[in-house]
């Protein structure tokens, strides 16, 4: 007797049935990628990657849902992806793959009759968000980067709407977690080796002396280890969420391993913010976890801190006590007199603001005394999008924060879904982490943002269920 594509259960990774015709489907195509990338590497890598995109183009064009997929496996690539870049402009292999699936979204939702666009109370917020970047124009002290943040919120806009509509189906929400755990668990392994193996230089490495230790941070494929961390630290979230509502047993050692390399990563960065994510995360998690299994999960966790502590590895140690030494370390002084400069420029544009992605032309008349000399950019998101936007930019962050709280309201401690967990708990690490970083482009905090509309979508359909039967 044939399942439904959407059987199982809310707290299951959903895998495609490997009997079904679109499976065997997807492994055609993957044999024939696999083909062509033999036959193209051993032409050259230029000819490979053009026929690789070819050959995604195509099947995102056929299903818009395997974009969502190929989306979450491109953005790791991050610097190495990158297609263009001008000024202020950046193309990567996301941003192709993105507008494709939404060329692909368009087709579909003219001719498919399963395919619908539906809205939710968080596209009211992220409606205000490129409304107010618009009000911000006008006196924008940098028109140019102006326009183009408009037009890159627009897209994000987009995206959260296509994930949205796309993970509404249990099978495709399986699909973009399972990517994003293993995207996260692959390039946690390449930072791994670039932390351990000396002579392995690929990717992004960077040297940094903490008091008396010189520390090797290392970011993967990305360009700033920070946000290396904040990729893995939600890889971690995931992987962790879905470990602790698991039922079978066969889940349990994929998954442990995914949070080994991904938390080993995030430690190696010696990202604080990343850190710091991670901790958040896991505590959202844990209070979301099944009720029967939160008291030991609060006992373990004990156990694993104190494990951590007791090896007394010296540059963890000297980073975590950095961490409110304003005076002694530079980043952390950055960081907090920055927030003093955002405040005053919010005193004197408080009406338009400086212009989304302007923020670092009106810094240097505020900087202050003890910050890095090389840093003019926002390093932290909240005040920064209302000294950018003015009175409208507050708005529209009070709004977007308060529609994603209503999102989860409705759910009681009690009865959280694998889904809405991990969706809250990393949504709630992301704001945190924002509090140190300018994660306003990060497009993990908007697919996060996607994930938890739709596993509000999927609990509520499951509950109707109920109720019917």
């Amino acid at each position: 007797m044939r399942k439904s594509a959407e059987a199982g259960s809310a707290g299951d990774i959903a895998t495609p049935r490997i009997v079904s015709t679109e499976t065997l489907l997807w492994l055609l195509g993957t044999v024939i990628a696999g083909a062509i990338a033999g036959y193209a590497v051993s032409r050259g890598t230029t000819l490979a990657v053009g026929l690789l995109g070819i050959a995604a183009a195509g099947l995102i064009l056929w299903r818009f849902e395997i974009g969502t997929v190929l989306m979450v496996v491109t953005l790791p690539l991050d610097m190495y992806g990158r297609v263009l870049s001008s000024g202020s402009v950046t193309i990567t292999a996301f941003h192709v793959m993105l507008g494709l699936t939404l060329v692909s979204w368009a087709v579909a939702l003219a001719w498919r009759v399963d395919a619908k666009v539906r809205f939710s109370i968080v596209d009211i917020g992220m409606a205000l968000l490129v409304l107010a970047a618009v009000w911000s124009l006008p006196f924008s002290l940098d028109r140019r980067d102006t326009i183009v943040a408009i037009i890159r919120l627009a897209f994000l806009w987009a995206f959260v709407l296509l994930y949205a509509n796309a993970m509404s189906s249990r099978r495709v929400f399986g699909w973009v977690a399972s990517a994003l755990m293993v995207t996260g668990a692959a390039s946690s392994a390449f930072a791994l080796a670039q932390y351990f193996l000396p002579d392995f230089d690929y990717g992004n490495v960077i040297q940094v002396r903490q008091g008396g230790v010189v520390m090797r941070r290392v970011g993967a494929l990305f360009d700033d280890p920070n946000y290396f961390a904040g990729f893995a630290s939600l890889a971690f979230i995931v992987a962790l969420g879905y470990l602790l509502h698991a039922r079978r047993s066969r889940v349990v050692a994929p998954l442990l391993g995914c949070c080994a390399l991904c938390g080993g990563a995030v430690l190696v960065t010696f990202s604080r913010t990343g850190w710091v994510g991670v901790a958040v995360g896991a505590v959202v998690l844990v209070m979301t976890a099944p009720p029967k299994r939160r008291l030991w999960l609060v006992i373990l966790g004990g156990v694993l801190v104190a494990a951590v502590f007791a090896a007394r590895p010296e540059a963890i140690i000297e980073r975590i006590a950095s961490i409110g030494d304003v005076g002694g370390d530079n980043s952390i002084g950055t960081r907090y007199y920055m927030v003093g400069s955002s405040v005053e420029m919010i005193r004197d544009y408080w009406t338009f603001g400086t212009g989304l992605s302007a923020y670092d032309v009106a810094f240097p008349a505020y900087r202050a005394a003890g910050t890095l000399s090389g840093v003019i950019r926002p390093h932290q998101l909240p005040l920064a999008l209302w000294a950018e936007m003015g009175m409208a930019g507050i708005i529209a962050e009070v709004v977007l924060v308060w529609t994603l709280v209503r999102t989860f309201v409705r759910r009681r401690l009690a009865s959280w879904t694998v889904a809405e967990s991990f969706a809250a708990a990393g949504l709630v690490s992301l704001l945190v982490q924002s509090l140190f970083q300018y994660y306003l482009y990060f497009d993990y905090l908007w697919l996060f943002v996607a994930f938890a509309i739709a596993a509000n979508r999927l609990a509520a359909r499951d509950e109707e269920t109920d109720r019917v039967n």
